[in-house]
């Protein structure tokens, strides 16, 4: 039984710490993260900053899923070539990973003046997808409006947050 086949569904073999994380099918976790994580190594080289926005690893169906920002079709069938049978691609992205970045940027420089708005930036890293995640304490729905006029609408998700504890 493959991938093809059916999704995988890991279970722990042996009671220890080190057991093994297996499929009924035989697959290993293991060794199927491993080819996944050199795929998403290999894609995110080839497709290069103008084009590559994000990718998740999917154990269960032996995939990278790949997010990339109108990428050429020359650029998509080099990347089917690479890995054959192994990625998943959206060429819909909004936005290149590296235009997250600078949105990144810009709300880093903002954070304070967002402060004193009443709005209190928590955490903000990228989505795999495209956009800006942000998360605040206080009201949302004024953060999203607020980061919307910054930015501009779809670019920024918003959701409730807590800060995060060093423990």
């Amino acid at each position: 039984m493959s991938a093809i086949d059916h999704e995988h569904e890991w279970v722990q073999v042996g009671g220890s710490a080190s057991a093994v994380i297996r499929c009924a099918c035989g697959a290993n976790l293991g060794a199927v993260a491993e080819v996944l994580d050199v795929a998403a190594e290999d894609v995110r080289s080839a497709a290069g900053v103008s084009y590559y926005t994000g990718c998740r690893i999917r154990s269960e169906s032996e995939a990278v899923e790949l997010w990339l920002f109108e990428a050429p079709a020359q650029l998509l069938g080099q990347l089917k070539a690479l890995h054959p049978g192994t990625y998943v691609i959206h060429n819909d992205a909004p936005r290149p990973e590296t235009a997250v970045f600078e949105l990144m940027d810009a709300l880093r420089a903002d954070r304070l003046t967002l402060k004193a708005e009443g709005i209190h930036v928590v955490g903000f890293g990228p989505t795999q997808d495209g956009y800006l995640h942000v998360r605040v304490m206080g009201d949302v729905p004024t953060a999203q409006a607020r980061l919307d006029a910054m930015f501009g609408s779809n670019v920024a998700r918003v959701e409730y947050g807590e800060p995060a504890h060093a423990c």
